[in-house]
């Protein structure tokens, strides 16, 4: 196929450079002639290149109002039913972002009363029981140093 073609764009252009060669050796009249001829061609070949660009766009409008068509009948709906399962994972995902919120200022509460109610009196009485000790292991020591001082 394209050796045909290739066969017919060479033949075309020696025929052109066979015509032009001749009408430079031809006189004015077949050289006006000829421009007039050319001029009609040109011009016909205009008309077909503009028939055929309203045939493309009229073929592009249709195209775009097919997938306008489509866009709106098959993939709309479709995104509209992804915007509602979007929503939902949202509303969910927001519910138990609250119940984590929740949980943790509760973990801080507790915590807090804990440490305020529980700890801190469990501190201060192990402390005193342990003050209390060291001062009756200092009072028993100072006794028995004392007796032992009693007997030398």
């Amino acid at each position: 196929m394209l050796k045909w073609v290739g066969i017919g764009v060479g033949t075309l252009t020696v025929l052109l450079i066979a015509f032009m060669v001749g009408s430079a050796f031809a006189p004015a009249e077949f050289r006006a002639g000829a421009r007039d001829i050319f001029i009609v061609v040109v011009s016909v070949f205009q008309l077909i290149s503009a028939i055929l660009t309203i045939a493309l766009l009229f073929a592009v409008l249709y195209a775009v109002n097919q997938i306008n068509k489509v866009a709106k009948t098959n993939v709309m709906p479709k995104v509209d039913d992804a915007m509602v399962k979007l929503n939902e994972v949202l509303d969910s995902t927001r519910a138990l972002a609250g119940n984590v919120r929740d949980s943790a200022s509760t973990a801080t509460q507790t915590t807090t009363f804990m440490a305020e109610r529980v700890v801190s009196p469990i501190i201060r009485v192990s402390s005193l029981v342990t003050g209390v000790r060291a001062a009756a292991t200092t009072l028993a020591r100072r006794d028995t140093s004392d007796q032992a001082g009693d007997n030398r």
